[in-house]
């Protein structure tokens, strides 16, 4: 006799570390007539978790709750199916999963808490985003979003935030360069909001994840911020505040300044377009001559990145740049370029753009070096943002992001011009 389809017309999401397989939660809940889902979609029901994943507010987790999805603990579908019915959730929901609600102010100070409220309602308002910074182009959502852009506020300071990020771990002793870019992504209504996550080794194509679309702008600000702060140490948008390089964890990368509009009967500025990378090729391969040698079109084009993230910040003067076979060391300070596996080296150049390059050989041809180790890293290196999804955050660090999200409320009533550093 088949299982009575209890969970009929309903669609599990299952977050968090359970005490069973989660395998076999999901074949319960096919047997049983429902769905299982991998992430919290509009189409999600119930999502399966534990006290300690909505602790640390799990992508999941702050989707369900952005959605007013019931989370709860996994004995639920054992109680259903015990029962042979779907049970009311409310007594299986997972403690402190509901969304929290600010403490109520003391009688004497009943005047001072409508302002905040109001300010609270007002960051749910308009959503302002910008047409100057470049969605993320793997994530799939250049034409139906853009990055979130809002005023914010701390004391008389008023300051502009973008919520785009892009981050870099260079660790030359530990042979290890990557990035890790990040944005948080509005509709053109102002109804759904995604946050956007691209990371990789430096010189490869990476991987892209997409958590939302959520209903709730608030929902969405936490699962960025919280991995923000996982990957940095450090607290985003926070007014005033200096970024605390940690050892081990990302930094940002300066951004590129906006080239500034000419004075009124002023000539026209015109930026430098993109120069020319060349490698000299000192030694005999593949019967080639002696010379120099374009670098290919999408070699050429990661140079000219990382030379101008070079050009803004002076300890991104070494490089570990992977391509699909080899890992080069590239020294834009000495502008030397070294074939780690084969310890081969050889002299590099930019040509900036208008420029006649000289055909003449170097002065010096550098010797070849000894080849690196090979790389302990494990092949699922790339999939670190799995890997920072349950953290528990930190009281102190909870803390902070509630004194950014305040800043945000204050600014959403009274906004001003000026400028912050994420």
């Amino acid at each position: 006799m088949p299982a009575k389809a209890i969970f009929k017309g309903q669609v599990f999401a299952i977050s968090g570390k359970l005490s069973q397989p989660r395998k076999d939660h999901e074949e319960l809940i096919r047997k049983y007539g429902g769905e299982v889902a991998s992430s919290v979609t509009a189409a999600v029901t119930y999502l399966i978790s534990t006290e300690d994943d909505v602790k640390s507010c799990s992508s999941k987790v702050a989707s369900a709750q952005g959605r007013g999805v019931p989370i709860v603990q996994e004995g639920y579908l054992g109680a259903c199916v015990a029962a042979k019915k779907l049970l009311d959730s409310g007594y299986f929901v997972v403690k402190g999963s509901k969304a929290k609600k600010r403490k109520a102010a003391p009688k004497g100070k009943a005047a001072a808490a409508a302002p905040a409220a109001k300010r609270a309602k007002a960051a749910e308002g308009p959503v302002t985003t910008t047409d100057k910074v470049e969605v993320i182009a793997k994530s799939g959502l250049a034409d139906k979003a853009k990055v979130v852009l809002e005023e914010t506020a701390k004391g008389f300071v008023k300051a502009t935030l973008t919520w785009d990020v892009e981050l870099v771990l260079n660790d030359l002793a530990a042979g290890k360069d990557k990035y890790y870019n990040m944005q948080f992504l509005a509709n053109a209504e102002g109804s759904q909001f995604w946050a956007v996550q691209h990371w990789g080794k430096t010189g490869m194509g990476g991987t892209v994840h997409v958590d939302g679309p959520f209903d709730s702008i608030a929902a969405g600000k936490k699962v960025f911020r919280k991995k923000y702060r996982a990957k940095t140490g450090n607290v985003f948008g926070q007014i005033g505040a200096t970024f605390a390089d940690i050892p081990g964890k990302y930094r940002p990368l300066a951004k590129e300044e906006e080239e500034e509009e000419a004075a009124p009967g002023a000539p026209r500025r015109v930026k430098e377009g993109p120069g020319k990378w060349q490698y000299y090729l000192h030694n005999k391969v593949d019967g080639k001559k002696l010379g120099w040698y374009e670098y290919d079109e999408d070699a050429a084009e990661n140079m000219e990145k990382y030379w101008g993230q070079f050009q803004r910040d002076a300890g991104l003067n070494v490089r570990l740049i992977q391509s699909d076979y080899f890992k080069y060391e590239v020294n834009f300070s000495d502008m030397i370029q070294r074939n780690t596996t084969s310890g081969m080296r050889r002299v590099i150049r930019r040509i900036a753009a208008g420029e006649r390059p000289d055909n003449a050989a170097p002065e010096k041809i550098p010797e070849k070096a000894a080849p690196d180790a090979k790389p302990a890293e494990s092949s699922d290196e790339e999939d670190e943002d799995m890997a920072t999804a349950d953290e528990d955050e930190p009281e102190e660090d909870e803390a902070a992001e509630e004194a950014a999200e305040e800043e945000e409320e204050e600014a959403a009533a009274d906004g001003d011009e000026g400028e912050a550093a994420a």
